[in-house]
């Protein structure tokens, strides 16, 4: 019988905490209100041609080639009238004597279509408005989309492969924890257990294409998953390391009890 007792339950917090610092360390800030409603407003201006947009350019930007750049997006735009639209991702920058930056990208639905538009915004210093330094707009079909969802059927044989690892991955590293529980004598088995989920290296696949990329250098806890962007243009991307610190323990190199002394009795 396993005993997953204390052992188990103070590794798990640690990895919980440890999941939880990693979030709080890279968490996106909140939507700002007032950028999110200026940012509406300029794809809604762009796609009336409504004369009001000529306020919010940056006067770098006033000039007859943004004219003309706008005219060839809003071609590319759906007629009709969207949804209210959804904000899907957003990032801001604060420069001290310059004021402030702002990306927002929202996603609209129209009939059999979905156009995701991206707005560039900038404040400088003691402004009270924001204006806009950018804009671009991808537009897609229901279809098209429909091809980012995760899904198993057609894929190369290179991405079930990926797959496999993945699930490689995660396996040894609970196998290397099952394996520390289980050890008599071994001291510190909170640490080995966090050292069972300790890897090297970083593989990474776009699982729409299949493209693959690599790092060499980087040291990771429990680094392996599914994640996708808050787009539905965006793809889901696998994830996982190496995982060495599972195979040392796995192997016998790692997380070994001391041996008993042998005491001689004498007779």
């Amino acid at each position: 019988m396993i005993d997953f007792g204390p052992t188990l339950r103070r590794v798990a917090a640690l990895l919980v905490c440890a999941g939880f610092a990693g979030l709080a360390s890279c968490q996106a800030p909140a939507l700002d209100p007032e950028a999110d409603a200026v940012a509406r407003a300029v794809y809604s201006e762009i796609r009336t041609q409504s004369p009001s947009l000529q306020a919010r350019l940056s006067p770098e930007i006033r000039t007859p080639q943004t004219a003309e750049e706008l005219v060839k997006v809003r071609a590319y735009i759906p007629a009709g009238e969207p949804s209210l639209g959804k904000a899907v991702g957003w990032n801001y920058l604060s420069m001290v004597g310059k004021g402030k930056t702002a990306t927002l990208a929202h996603e609209y639905d129209y009939p059999g279509k979905v156009v995701l538009a991206r707005v560039a915004l900038a404040r400088p210093e003691g402004a009270k408005a924001w204006l806009m330094t950018g804009f671009n707009a991808q537009v897609a079909t229901t279809e098209e989309l429909q091809a980012l969802k995760f899904s198993l059927a057609g894929k190369h044989y290179t991405q079930y492969v990926f797959l496999a690892g993945l699930a490689a991955s995660l396996g040894l590293m609970l196998a290397a924890l099952i394996k520390v529980i289980r050890i008599k004598g071994l001291k510190r088995k909170w640490l080995w257990g966090i050292a069972a989920f300790a890897g090297v290296g970083s593989l990474q696949m776009n699982w729409f294409n299949a493209v693959f990329s690599w790092k060499l250098v980087n040291i990771a806890l429990l680094g392996a998953g599914v994640v996708r962007g808050g787009s539905r243009f965006d793809p889901w991307i696998l994830t996982f390391i190496v995982p060495l610190g599972a195979v040392l323990i796995l192997t016998g190199v790692w997380a070994k009890p001391k041996a008993e002394p042998v005491v001689e009795e004498a007779f």
